[in-house]
């Protein structure tokens, strides 16, 4: 089975004609034949792993149910690829991307190992493949790359979590230019050691056209929400909040968020827990940010967040929790 980015992280669900956000937002437990390891979006579709099996989440009955599809299978990682990393594939002009050349000269461990990526991989579809290597200052601290056209003009960008040795994480953006890809800007690091972020989504989340990065700053001990405007090659902060949270300390779940239209204006909304991990929110940042709905879950958020698109209401999400329940969160 392809490794395919994330929906949260590659663009936004939009909801059905003429539905907005009306109704109560509830979280409702499904019934799994297993323990819920996993949520990955393939194909445009949230995909529940359960007892080593895949399933489709299925909502077209009174109660959210599952469909068996199959024994869990991923084809092998390209040589010198990063452990338990994803291999994105591209419907540009990027036909791949993926991180290589494992290193331990960082040792934070916080994404399950203290083996991060020295390189990433850019193979283009005309067949040729770029090498984006960093120095010994730095590792990729990341597993999925992100591919994204942040400046309109049909080309993608790739996303990355860059962290320096000595002064923590970064967010760059990897570009082509004259030829050649690299690292065109980032954002500042965040000033020591261990201090990591993680992207939640990319999506024009203001509705200015401007492509805009969301992001977590240390998801751990932290929680604050940032948004980053690509504009003219350069990233700018444009708004922050706090109370949030993307990761839990060990895992390789890094999609615990979700974009989608969830309150029918038209712009990409973002939902992802909140810091403590008890409540999923969901946030808008048109006009301004603010919180537009907050759901109890029954247990701690754990893992990747599904979003699944519905006629007439907004997207359903499913979300993995720490006992092993999945739920459904739904507005209808």
């Amino acid at each position: 089975m392809r490794h395919l980015l994330p929906a949260m992280l590659a663009g936004f669900v939009a909801v059905g004609a003429g539905a907005a956000m009306a109704g109560e937002w509830r979280a409702e437990i499904v019934d799994t034949p297993a323990r819920v390891t996993a949520i990955e979006m393939v194909d445009g579709r949230p995909r529940v792993v359960a007892g080593g099996l895949w399933y489709d989440l299925d909502l077209s009955g009174a109660k959210p149910g599952l469909v068996f599809q199959g024994e869990q299978r991923r084809a092998a990682l390209p040589k010198n690829a990063l452990p338990g990393s994803t291999v994105v594939t591209g419907t540009r002009d990027i036909a791949r991307a993926w991180f290589v050349a494992p290193t331990k000269r960082y040792g934070h461990a916080v994404l399950g190992d203290d083996i991060e990526a020295g390189s990433l991989i850019v193979e283009t579809t005309d067949g040729a493949s770029h090498t984006v290597a960093l120095g010994d200052d730095a590792v990729f601290e990341d597993l999925t790359p992100r591919l994204a056209d942040l400046d309109g003009d049909g080309r993608d960008e790739v996303v990355v979590v860059k962290s320096y040795l000595k002064r923590g994480a970064a967010l760059a953006v990897i570009a082509q230019r004259k030829g050649r890809y690299r690292i065109v800007t980032e954002t500042p690091p965040l000033g020591a050691p261990n201090r990591w972020q993680n992207p939640a989504g990319i999506a024009d989340f203001t509705g200015d056209g401007k492509t805009d990065i969301a992001l977590v700053r240390q998801p751990h001990t932290v929680g604050a929400l940032e948004l980053w405007s690509y504009d003219k090659g350069r990233l700018r902060k444009t708004a922050s909040l706090d109370g949030f949270s993307n990761h839990v300390i060990g895992s390789r779940a890094l999609g615990m968020s979700a974009v989608a239209d969830f309150n029918g204006d038209g712009t990409p909304d973002l939902a992802l827990p909140s810091f403590d991990l008890t409540r999923l929110r969901i946030v808008s940042f048109r006009p301004a940010p603010r919180e537009i709905a907050s759901i109890a879950l029954p247990s701690n958020a754990a893992g990747n967040i599904g979003v699944l698109a519905r006629e007439n209401a907004p997207p359903a999400l499913a979300v993995a929790l720490a006992d092993g329940t999945l739920v459904v969160v739904r507005n209808d």
